[in-house]
């Protein structure tokens, strides 16, 4: 999730006509005055409804599209891996919401050290157990993590298991 200010090898292709084809790829290729328009838009949508805009970068995959969002008004990001959350804090923007739960012991280990470098990082999670080695990473750490938690409120085809009041008020994550 990088952007080479320079316009990287391809460079020379902008505004050519017929250059797709010499492209060096991969490629992000984007008409410019759409993408603002359409930041705009969804802006204004959130702004208008009173709804708070954290976008999915999963989508782009930029750290200068979602430098754009963030100026637009967006509230934070919404990472689907814990590699797109890293590439987002490492760049300095802030609300990161990673979607997926961060579960095998050496991504909590990662985890807990890149909420040590950001503002607000929260993760999702679906099962006591992972809220259990959450908590321990976040005690560990010395650190609160924020995680929303993904409920199974009985509609069909949900993988997550159920979480019930007990499993929450067990757990108490380090409050500074």
């Amino acid at each position: 999730m990088t952007l080479a200010a320079d316009g990287g090898s391809n460079r020379a292709l902008v505004g050519e006509r017929g250059s797709r084809a010499s492209l060096v790829t991969p490629a992000l290729v984007l008409d410019l005055d759409a993408l603002e328009r359409n930041i705009a838009t969804m802006a204004a949508h959130a702004k208008r409804t009173g709804v708070a805009l954290r976008p999915h970068v999963k989508t782009h995959k930029s750290v200068e599209i979602a430098r754009r969002q963030l100026a637009a008004g967006a509230i934070g990001f919404c990472a689907a891996t814990l590699g797109e959350a890293q590439a987002l804090v490492r760049a300095g923007l802030p609300g990161v919401l990673i979607t997926s739960p961060v579960v095998p012991s050496a991504k909590i280990e990662a985890l807990a050290r890149l909420n040590a470098q950001a503002d607000d990082l929260m993760v999702v999670l679906d099962h006591p157990h992972n809220l259990a080695a959450l908590e321990a990473a976040a005690t560990k750490a010395g650190r609160p993590l924020g995680v929303v938690i993904d409920l199974d409120v009985g509609l069909q085809d949900r993988k997550s298991t159920r979480l019930n009041s007990s499993h929450v008020s067990e757990s108490r994550m380090p409050s500074s």
